[in-house]
């Protein structure tokens, strides 16, 4: 199960409290307002009669409580279904009916709470004479269509923007799961600490008003946004492989972002020291202390995963050139002269099994020397050397064993093209796992798809191999298959497997393009 299977029950429940605690606080908070500022208003000059007849249409449950209760509930939805929905389905490249129809949901009910706190929602504020005394109140409304336009599309940057965060935790979990190293640890607790009391901090202090619209206006946002990654590019690109390239004695990864930020710090107050006096500190810390904190922090982030993903490439490009190297000390030639050899010798002495099991053999020697070192190949062609792979094993048996062998292949009716030898290793693998001449034995394998995906099945009894047989397998191949989907289907695929005694049933799912 991956990090995210585990952390979503947890997550949904998460934030399902955060936002009962938010609405609830706001509730609270609103009606102490209100109780306060009758209150101070009535012991001063405003006479209770002139108090209740202006906030006459006021009234807090259909005002206050139901339209933030709604707008809560709604925006929620909002948030599950493409958060558990349609999110994953795009990770998948699904885009079919269901997830439009979840896509306009969203959008819908987005819109919907937008329009429901707008429309109900009503604040006071204070009358005052033509001397600005205090004179009595005032019920109004910030209503617009305009206002439910713009903050709709900034609830769904909101949610798109949570999204992001999300992605990230799962991501660094699940780096550290596969990698097991100290900095991919370090990394994910600390971007798990900072969202929980983010997420946890926002709920008992702060205000989606401020969340969403800013005090300093939309073009101050889009600046900021502006400078922000301006700053990610600079300590990306500059500062941390400065640092990176300096030898330590101690581990660098801990070591570079450290230093990288005492280093633009301690120069930022010195330029902040220069220039106070013009500036105020509201000011200082959203142009500049804020956006440099988040430049440095995705730079960091960003660095990381780059070089671990140039680290990746490089294991990779060496075990290809490790087969490149065992490919070149193969003649193939040689071996295909010996086994046209063999295939005449078979034909004069009118041995057909045989010789259509050469044949069989040197058209999957063909392409494991001329179509497996390709990125993609039509799936036509793997098919054809599974389907040859299954009959040189099936060769080997005869009515006398208990051996089910059931093969259901769709037919092609236009092009895939996928990468090579994907399915192969797991029908090796149940030929020589779940094949006995002693004990009664089966393999199933089922090969479909549509428009979007593949769908590769493969369920085998299971026979256990004994220590001195020659055909026990290591799992190497199982394993080198399952980093290939990881490298070349991230996110595209699902690759399910379930183990008994008694039998072996793996399911491979892959998204793939028609034509590509």
């Amino acid at each position: 199960m991956n990090a995210h299977e585990k952390f979503r029950p947890y997550e949904f429940i998460f934030i399902l409290l955060a936002i009962i605690i938010y609405v609830v606080r706001r509730l609270i908070g609103i009606a102490n307002d209100f109780d306060y500022d009758i209150g101070q208003r009535a012991e001063i000059v405003i006479p209770h009669e002139v108090i209740w007849a202006d906030l006459a249409s006021y009234d807090q449950i259909i005002n206050n409580i139901f339209p933030t209760i709604a707008a809560a509930v709604l925006f929620t939805a909002a948030w599950a279904i493409f958060h558990f929905f349609v999110f994953p389905a795009i990770k998948q490249k699904s885009f079919d009916t269901t997830t439009i129809v979840l896509w306009v949901s969203v959008i819908v009910l987005a819109l919907l709470g937008s329009f429901v706190y707008g429309y109900f929602k009503l604040y006071w504020r204070f009358r005052y004479d033509e001397q600005w005394n205090e004179i009595g109140f005032m019920v109004y409304s910030l209503y617009r269509k305009l206002h439910v336009l713009t903050n709709t599309i900034a609830v769904l940057i909101l949610i798109a923007f949570y999204e992001v965060v999300a992605q990230l935790c799962y991501y660094s979990a699940e780096l550290y799961e596969k990698q097991q190293e100290a900095k991919h640890k370090i990394l994910s607790n600390f971007i798990w600490i900072v969202s929980v009391f983010g997420i946890t901090f926002f709920s008992l202090f702060g205000k989606v008003a401020n969340l969403i619209v800013g005090l300093n206006g939309l073009m101050v946002g889009i600046f900021q946004l502006l400078l922000i990654t301006a700053l990610h590019f600079f300590f990306f690109k500059i500062v941390i492989p400065y640092f990176a390239k300096i030898n330590y004695s101690v581990q660098k990864e801990l070591v570079v972002p450290f230093l990288g930020l005492f280093t633009y710090t301690l120069l930022s107050v010195i330029l902040y020291l220069l220039w106070h006096k013009i500036a105020s500190r509201g000011f200082f810390f959203g142009f500049f202390i804020l956006p440099h904190l988040l430049g440095f922090a995705t730079a960091l982030v960003r660095w990381l995963f780059f070089e671990e993903k140039k680290q990746l490439l490089s294991k990779v490009f060496q075990k290809s050139a490790e087969l490149d190297t065992l490919r070149s000390q193969i003649n193939p030639h040689f071996l295909f002269n010996a086994l046209n050899t063999l295939y005449a010798v078979a034909l004069k002495e009118e041995a057909e099994k045989t010789s259509n099991g050469i044949q069989k053999l040197g058209d999957m020697m063909r392409f494991m020397l001329h179509e497996n070192h390709q990125e993609r190949i039509p799936l036509s062609k793997e098919i054809a050397y599974l389907e040859n792979f299954i009959e040189i094993q099936q060769m080997r048996l005869d009515e006398s064993h208990e051996i089910e062998i059931r093969v259901n292949i769709q037919q092609l009716d236009h092009e895939i093209y996928i990468a090579p030898m994907l399915l192969n290793p797991f029908v090796e693998n149940a030929f020589k796992h779940g094949i006995s001449f002693r004990k009664p034995s089966w393999i199933y394998i089922t090969l479909t798809f549509d428009a979007q995906k593949l769908y590769f099945k493969v369920h085998n009894s299971l026979h256990p191999k004994n220590e001195n047989d020659t055909e026990k397998q290591s799992g190497i191949g199982l394993e080198n298959v399952q980093k290939r989907l990881e490298l070349i289907y991230p996110q595209r695929h699902t690759l399910e497997i379930q183990q008994s005694e008694q039998d072996y049933f793996v399911s491979l799912t892959l998204s793939l393009g028609i034509g590509q």
